[in-house]
C-alpha cells in the first residue's frame, strides 16, 4: 500500500503538538525517500527516545505505530496515542 506522505505528516504534526504540551521534545523527519516519522524524546531522561510513524492499515484506517511494528492508537485518538507514548518513554518514578 502506498502511503500519502502529506497526510502522514498532518497526522504526525497533530500528535507532535500534544506531545510537546506534555513536555516531550519532538522532531519531525520527512525524508523524500522514506515515510515521515516523529522522533520523540523524554526531556527528563533524554536516553528515552522513540520513533513514531503514521500509516494506513490494510483496510485504509490510519493509525500511529512504533517502528517495530506495534500499533499505538488510531490517528483520530490523539490523546490515547500520546498516553501510550508517554507510558513507553516514562522514566522510573514518573
Amino acid at each position: 500500500m502506498t502511503i500519502n506522505l502529506e497526510r502522514a505528516v498532518e497526522h504526525l504534526e497533530k500528535l507532535a503538538m500534544e506531545l510537546e504540551n506534555r513536555r516531550f521534545a519532538v522532531r519531525m523527519h520527512a525524508p523524500r525517500d522514506r515515510a515521515p516519522h516523529l522522533n520523540v524524546i523524554n526531556t527528563a531522561a533524554p536516553v528515552l527516545t522513540e520513533k513514531v510513524l503514521a500509516a494506513p492499515d490494510s483496510d485504509g484506517t490510519w493509525a500511529f505505530h512504533f517502528p517495530w511494528p506495534q500499533l499505538i492508537a488510531p490517528v483520530h485518538d490523539i490523546r490515547a496515542a500520546a498516553d501510550r507514548i508517554e507510558r513507553v518513554l516514562a522514566e522510573v518514578d514518573r
